[in-house]
């Protein structure tokens, strides 16, 4: 082989290592970029992920919104107390509000009062009263009865011995309550346990007290009290869950009466 021809083969064996470096070379720098081209999507997905978590954070922290609806659609709608509207309103929560209270009322329908937070993953929320049985059943001042909870005077027809008097004081209680607690005929005294009427949500317990009222010796007077409390049935019938009611169960209205016509009272 020439001298030529070997200078010619030593340059082109030069000439493809230096491709091959050059290839070596640029592949790393091509591993390279797509490796900083994946941690840079990397960061991006991370950054947007806590983008997310901010959003959410942010809104859960500041103002929400919820719109209530109620049942019937004329209901009064009370918000921390304030009247806003009737059937339906949308609660604001502020950053510092974890809860406000809501009050309904509607004639004829049961009061209801609930605690409506911020933290309930509803954005509407549907709220029923319902049909207020005990009033539907009751009497008050509005129908002319307004003798709940209240001592009335009973003047005995003159006449009409102690006896005969604390008989008929007696027919009465037992007539309309199914147990006596008091009877102390010397001290004119009678008092009935309470009496439960169950509602479908709510309870009424009633009793009957008489007492000697010392007056004139020419005649016999007693106070009368009917005793009326209400529960709701959720809370249940324990001694803590009655409030004082108002109201008299028709029922019992016919008290009023057997003391008008068996003594002949003044009230």
């Amino acid at each position: 082989m020439d001298n030529g021809c070997k200078t010619r083969l030593l340059q082109a064996s030069n000439l493809t290592d230096c491709i091959t470096i050059n290839f070596i070379k640029m592949s790393k720098k091509r591993l390279e970029m797509t490796k900083i081209r994946l941690k840079l999507r990397k960061v991006a997905a991370i950054a947007a992920c806590l983008a997310v978590v901010v959003s959410v954070t942010t809104q859960s922290a500041f103002a929400q919104t919820k719109t209530i609806h109620v049942i019937p659609e004329t209901a009064k709608i009370f918000y921390n107390g304030h009247e806003v509207g009737n059937g339906s309103y949308q609660v604001k929560f502020s950053k510092k509000d974890d809860f406000v209270i809501l009050k309904f009322t509607a004639p004829g329908y049961i009061p209801k009062t609930v605690k409506l937070f911020k933290e309930n993953p509803k954005k509407t929320i549907a709220y029923e009263l319902f049909v207020d049985e005990a009033e539907q059943n009751s009497l008050g001042s509005k129908e002319g009865v307004d003798f709940a909870n209240k001592f009335f005077t009973v003047t005995c027809k003159k006449g009409m011995s102690e006896d005969v008097v604390w008989k008929r004081l007696m027919n009465v209680a037992v007539n309309n309550f199914e147990n006596v607690e008091v009877r102390d005929k010397s001290a004119g005294w009678i008092r009935t346990a309470w009496t439960k009427t169950s509602f479908n949500y709510q309870t009424v317990r009633t009793r009957l007290e008489i007492q000697l009222q010392f007056t004139g010796e020419d005649e016999l007077s007693y106070k009368v009290k009917i005793s009326t409390e209400i529960a709701d049935n959720e809370c249940g019938t324990g001694n803590e869950c009655f409030v004082k009611y108002d109201r008299i169960l028709k029922k019992y209205e016919q008290i009023i009466t057997e003391l008008q016509t068996s003594l002949g009272s003044n009230f």
